[in-house]
C-alpha cells in the first residue's frame, strides 16, 4: 500500500508539471498573439490613414458667417464706374471712364450709397449690376463733408435689393466683419473678405476726404482701391458701416501696412444718405465765416493767439455779421465746449438745427493781421460751410477709387496738399467775450 501510494503521488506530480509547462505555453502564446493582434491593428490603421481615410469625422457644413452674409446681400452691393463726357466731331458724344468704386442699395427705387471721392470728377455713371449688366444711373446728391453720395438706377432697378441696417454700436471689438466690393473694380466685382473689428471710434486720423470728425469703424477685413462705398457687414448681413479708407503707412515711415481698414460707421452714414435722397443736400447750419486752423497755447497770450479757429472773413449778411464777428476773431468754444480746429467746430455745429442760437467764446486781440511767410507756416483752409480752399493732406490715409484711381500712393485724391501762406500776427493785449449767433441754413 505505501509503495503504491508513493508511486501515485509521483504519478501526480508530473501529471502536474506537464499541465503547469503546457499552460506557461499557452500564456506564452495567448500574450504574443495579442502583442501580434496590437501590431496588425496599428498597421491597418496606418493603412487606412495612407488610403485617404479620415482619422477624425469631416464636416457636413462650413458654419462660416461669411457665406450668409454673402448670399444675403448678393443683390445689394453694386459697383461704381464713374465717367467723363467728351466730344469729338469723328466720335460725337463720349464717356471716358476715370474711376471706379463700390456702393450699397440703401433705399427701394434703385438708390446706391457710395463715397464721395468715388464721384466727386464725373460727370455720367453707371452702375455695374450684380449679373455683370452696366445700367446707367443719375446723381440724387452729395455731401463732400462726410464722404458721401447717392446715385439712382431705373433701369433694373426691381432687381436690386436695399440692405439690411444695422448698428455698430452694438458691436465689441474682435466682432466677425465681412467686407463686400469691388477691389480693383469690375475686373473682380463682388469679391468677399472676411475679419474682426479691430478698433471703434478711431477719430485720430488727419484724413483729407471730410471735413467732421468722424468715428470711423478699424477693422482688418482686406479691403483695397475699388472697395471705397462698399459694405461692411456684421455676421448676420446687416450692413454696419461703407468702407472708405485703408491705412498704407505714414511720410515718415518706409514701412508697409495691411489690416488697417476704415469704414463710417452706419449711424453716421445712413441719416445722411435719407437727407441727399429727400432733399438732395444735408441741411447743416453755417454762421456765415472762412476760417483757419490756428495753432498756439492753450491759453491766449499777448503776443500769441490760443489753439483756436481763427475767422480770416465775415460774408455780408450772415449771422455772424450780425453778431458783430470780424475778421482776426479767434474762436475758443461753442456753448462753452472747447474747440481748436475748424473740423471741431463744424462737428459741433453739426449738431444743431438753422434758427438755433449758440454761445461762441471770442478771443479778440487789439492789433491783428497777417505776415506772409514761405518757410515756416502753412494755411489749412478747406472746403467748409463757413469757407473755401484745401487741407492738409492725411498721410498714408489712401481713399483710391479703383484701378484707374489715385488713390494707390496714400496721397489722396489731389485736392488737398500741403502748401505755404500767411501767419495771422497778434500784438497790443486781448479781451475774451461770448457772443450770441443764430445759425441759418447752408445754401
Amino acid at each position: 500500500m505505501k509503495t503504491t501510494s508513493n508511486r501515485n503521488r509521483r504519478r501526480a506530480r508530473k501529471n502536474n508539471g506537464v499541465m503547469l509547462l503546457m499552460s506557461l505555453v499557452l500564456v506564452s502564446v495567448l500574450a504574443l498573439g495579442g502583442l501580434f493582434t496590437l501590431g496588425n491593428a496599428t498597421l491597418n490603421r496606418a493603412a487606412s490613414a495612407e488610403a485617404g481615410e479620415a482619422p477624425v469625422s469631416v464636416p457636413t457644413s462650413d458654419e462660416s458667417p461669411a457665406i450668409y452674409v454673402a448670399q444675403k446681400n448678393a443683390n445689394s452691393v453694386v459697383g461704381i464706374i464713374t465717367n467723363t463726357e467728351g466730344w469729338s466731331r469723328s466720335s460725337g458724344v463720349q464717356n471716358t471712364m476715370i474711376a471706379q468704386g463700390s456702393g450699397v442699395v440703401i433705399a427701394e427705387g434703385g438708390y446706391v450709397l457710395t463715397n464721395n471721392h468715388v464721384i466727386e470728377d464725373g460727370s455720367a455713371f453707371q452702375v455695374l449690376m450684380p449679373n455683370g449688366d452696366k445700367v446707367d444711373a443719375t446723381l440724387v446728391g452729395a455731401d463732400s463733408a462726410m464722404d458721401l453720395a447717392v446715385l439712382k438706377v431705373e433701369s433694373q432697378a426691381d432687381k436690386l435689393v436695399p440692405v439690411t441696417i444695422g448698428s455698430s454700436e452694438t458691436l465689441p471689438v474682435g466682432s466677425t466683419v465681412i467686407a463686400i466690393g469691388n477691389p480693383g473694380g469690375e475686373i473682380l466685382a463682388n469679391t468677399v473678405t472676411r475679419g474682426i473689428i479691430s478698433a471703434l471710434e478711431r477719430t485720430s486720423m488727419s484724413t483729407g476726404n471730410t471735413t467732421r470728425n468722424v468715428n470711423y469703424i478699424q477693422h482688418d477685413a482686406p479691403i483695397n482701391s475699388g472697395n471705397s462705398g462698399g459694405g461692411l457687414f456684421d455676421y448676420q448681413g446687416n450692413l454696419i458701416g461703407i468702407n472708405t479708407l485703408k491705412y498704407r503707412g505714414s511720410y515718415y515711415s518706409s514701412g508697409s501696412y495691411e489690416g488697417l481698414g476704415f469704414a463710417i460707421p452706419v449711424e453716421t452714414a445712413y441719416p445722411i444718405a435719407q437727407q441727399l435722397i429727400e432733399h438732395g443736400k444735408v441741411i447743416r447750419p453755417q454762421i456765415g465765416v472762412m476760417v483757419k486752423d490756428q495753432e498756439g497755447p492753450d491759453e491766449p497770450m499777448n503776443d500769441y493767439a490760443p489753439a483756436s479757429v481763427c475767422v480770416t472773413a465775415v460774408n455780408d449778411g450772415s449771422p455772424a455779421q450780425k453778431a458783430g464777428l470780424k475778421a482776426y476773431d479767434f474762436i475758443t468754444a461753442v456753448n462753452g465746449e472747447r474747440v481748436t480746429s475748424s473740423r471741431e467746430l463744424t462737428t459741433i455745429l453739426d449738431t444743431f438745427k438753422p434758427g438755433d442760437t449758440v454761445t461762441l467764446t471770442i478771443v479778440r486781440y487789439n492789433n491783428a493781421g497777417v505776415m506772409n511767410n514761405n518757410n515756416n507756416g502753412y494755411d489749412n483752409y478747406y472746403n467748409s460751410p463757413f469757407g473755401f480752399g484745401f487741407g492738409f493732406p492725411f498721410g498714408g490715409y489712401s481713399y483710391g477709387y479703383g484701378n484707374n484711381g489715385n488713390g494707390n500712393n496714400g496721397n489722396g485724391n489731389g485736392n488737398d496738399y500741403y502748401y505755404y501762406g500767411d501767419v495771422v500776427t497778434v500784438s497790443g493785449g486781448y479781451e475774451t467775450f461770448d457772443v450770441q449767433v443764430t445759425l441759418e441754413e447752408k445754401e
